[in-house]
């Protein structure tokens, strides 16, 4: 089951041709999210109506990520673009990994599964 539909991916990005791939994107991106929630121990299966609602902002936002973005010229997952007319040459450059559903540290935070990546006491505190 997916945490975002169809119809809440379009509602947000607009008319998607292939809705079969997008389902399919929406899939993978709640297996990924599943997959953090459990290596985190944190228990997803009767969520809030406000975390229900966090779960689908994200996988719908990690779904757009890989999808296609449509246009024939321009391939899909790159970073970079250059062009020149003569003598005709193109080159791209493309992230690594593209097409892979990932988690964004903003994404985690909405989640409150941010990783910690130290502590400390603040000036003054536990100061007794």
């Amino acid at each position: 089951m997916s945490y975002a539909t169809v119809t809440d991916y379009q509602a947000r990005y607009g008319d998607v041709e292939d809705l079969v791939m997008l389902q399919e994107c929406l899939d993978d991106c709640s297996a990924v999210i599943d997959a953090e929630l459990d290596r985190r121990g944190i228990d997803y299966t009767s969520p809030s109506e406000s975390f229900a609602d966090r779960l689908m902002r994200v996988c719908r936002s990690m779904a757009n990520r890989i999808m296609p973005s449509g246009g024939t010229d321009i391939p899909v997952g790159i970073t970079q673009m250059s062009l020149t007319t003569g003598p005709y040459n193109r080159q791209f450059t493309f992230t690594g990994g593209y097409g892979t559903p990932k988690l964004l540290d903003s994404e985690r935070r909405m989640l409150g599964i941010c990783a910690r990546i130290g502590f400390g006491a603040l000036a003054g505190e536990g100061d007794d």
